[in-house]
């Protein structure tokens, strides 16, 4: 399983290449989930695909919150993140208390290469859509709404909020289900206040499989920041001596198996409402 952190941009990625194509829909061989024929569901996703799919290029800087299922101790963290079109993502992650607990991912369209400081390590994970490795890289090696709308199962939580929109999205293939249980993106709603844009993200609250979660709070969104060509995204060396490089082996696909479909916890609505209990 991998970092759950690139899901974000995956997520990202995959809103700034669906323009006009919604990601709803329903699963072959369940039932409607609650919502999901809901014009407003519909509309709300019609916006954000419309408002991300005419940017060619979205970034923001995020303060998250990691925390451990078993202890219950969080641990507090600040980072940014860059997304391009139409494959193109730059994230860096690092502790607010421990320099060493650094993570970054560069994405060039081929490969995604993933930066580890406490091991000083670099892993090359090669984009090949489809190849059973995760939601992550399928999203960012090419995968289509069509297939999109097959393979997760999106509702909208609390649809009488009237500052944020809520989607919730769940996986039904067992590969994603080693990613993540549950995602509940928050965007800014059509109705905010002056300085803020409709639906850009404004927080994102991840389930993982383990039971740990994460917490995403964003800042500074920004559509098509000026002067940033594929040359961002290229593959860096890091300064300092004593790195290792691995090149991962893709894997073959995964198995579909019969979807499956968990239920999420209710939570509040507002700005918290993203945020698990």
């Amino acid at each position: 399983m991998r970092s759950a952190g690139m899901v974000l941009a995956a997520v990202l990625v995959a809103a700034l290449t669906v323009q006009g194509q919604p990601p709803g829909g329903t699963v072959p061989g369940l039932p409607p989930p609650p919502g999901a024929a809901d014009s407003a569901l519909d509309a709300h996703l019609g916006h954000w695909a419309n408002l991300m799919g005419k940017a060619t290029n979205f970034s923001a800087q995020f303060d998250l919150t990691r925390t451990d299922a078993v202890f219950r101790k969080d641990r507090q963290y600040k980072g940014s993140v860059l997304c391009m079109k139409p494959n193109r993502a730059r994230m860096s992650i690092g502790s607010i208390t421990d320099k060493s607990d650094y993570e970054a991912y560069i994405c060039n369209g081929k490969s995604l290469f993933q930066y580890e400081w406490k091991l000083k390590k670099i892993t090359e994970i090669p984009l090949t859509p489809g190849a059973g490795d995760s939601p992550m890289l399928d999203f960012l090696g090419g995968m289509t709404a069509a297939a999109a709308k097959k393979r997760f199962v999106i509702t909208q939580f609390n649809p009488d909020d009237k500052n944020y929109v809520y989607f919730d999205i769940k996986p039904t293939l067992p590969k994603d289900k080693q990613e993540f249980e549950w995602i509940r993106l928050c965007l800014y709603g059509p109705n905010v206040p002056a300085g803020l844009t409709p639906y850009l993200p404004a927080q994102m609250y991840m389930l993982k499989p383990n039971g740990d979660s994460e917490m995403w709070k964003f800042s500074k969104q920004t559509l098509d920041v000026a002067g940033i060509t594929e040359k961002v995204f290229q593959f860096e060396q890091p300064k300092d001596q004593g790195w290792s490089y691995n090149k991962a082996s893709t894997p073959p696909p995964l198995p579909g198996g019969p979807p499956m479909v968990r239920g999420g916890t209710n939570l509040p609505a507002g700005p918290s409402a993203v945020k698990q209990r």
